[in-house]
């Protein structure tokens, strides 16, 4: 693999590494792509580079949603958990973001190219993630979109319930009931999941996304939300 993060044992090693990454490049078979990191010039997969350019790099939130195809907006930037904390960086007009995540619980790995592949959080902790932060989804219209785009069986219902429980949030429970509540029946979602949400809830009412204009209010969840979503529960309105 082509990708070089320049840490050698020695200053001779360093110098020549330099030199041999600097003639590279001018002769058009590397791509400088951040400090250090050079990749293959015909390297232009964008999923590909953000794993690759960066120490363990994962696909995370809007970025995953679109890796899964479940997008309705295409940005010029990507969302990239790392464990090593990287400055944003742009390379071919892309814009790459890190966005650590607290836990990575089942990443996928894409092996379809063996020498740059491609982690991504899971369909499950990616719809949770995206849930925990909303704006990170792209906005609650794009992340509805996922939702009812994902067909059924095709989340890990133990695998959620483990991603909720591992950073507990009383309002993200009330989320994660309400919003997953809407397609039940296209995710398949159990009774079981919906309880075990609503046990965590607590009193307190929350909102769905503060970036929304929250008219309606759902009893149940004690969530205050848009009312232009459709839901097979009616509203309580202010």
């Amino acid at each position: 693999m082509e990708t070089a993060f320049m840490k050698p044992d020695n200053e001779v090693c360093y110098n020549t590494r330099k030199s041999r990454l600097y003639n590279r490049t001018r002769r058009g078979l590397l791509a400088h792509v951040r400090k250090g990191v050079y990749v293959p010039s015909n390297l232009t997969d964008k999923f590909m580079i953000a794993c690759n350019a960066v120490e363990n790099g994962c696909l995370v939130y809007h970025s995953a949603l679109e890796y899964y195809a479940l997008h309705t907006q295409s940005f010029n930037w990507l969302y990239v958990h790392s464990t090593t904390p990287f400055r944003t960086f742009e390379h071919l007009n892309e814009i790459y973001l890190f966005k650590p995540v607290s836990y990575l619980i089942n990443p996928y790995i894409d092996l379809s190219n063996e020498n740059y592949p491609v982690r991504v959080t899971s369909l499950s902790q990616t719809i949770i993630d995206c849930i925990r932060h909303i704006d990170l989804a792209g906005g609650l219209e794009e992340l509805m979109k996922a939702l009812d785009w994902i067909g059924i069986d095709k989340l890990d219902e133990a695998e959620m319930i483990q991603c909720l429980d591992i950073a507990p949030s009383k309002s993200v429970y009330q989320r994660a009931g309400y919003l997953l509540s809407i397609y039940k029946d296209k995710i398949g979602l159990s009774d079981g999941f919906f309880r075990h949400c609503k046990e965590r809830t607590g009193n307190n009412v929350s909102y769905l996304s503060p970036d929304e204009d929250c008219d309606a209010y759902d009893k149940y969840w004690k969530i205050c939300v848009p009312k232009t979503i459709k839901h097979p529960k009616e509203y309580e309105l202010y």
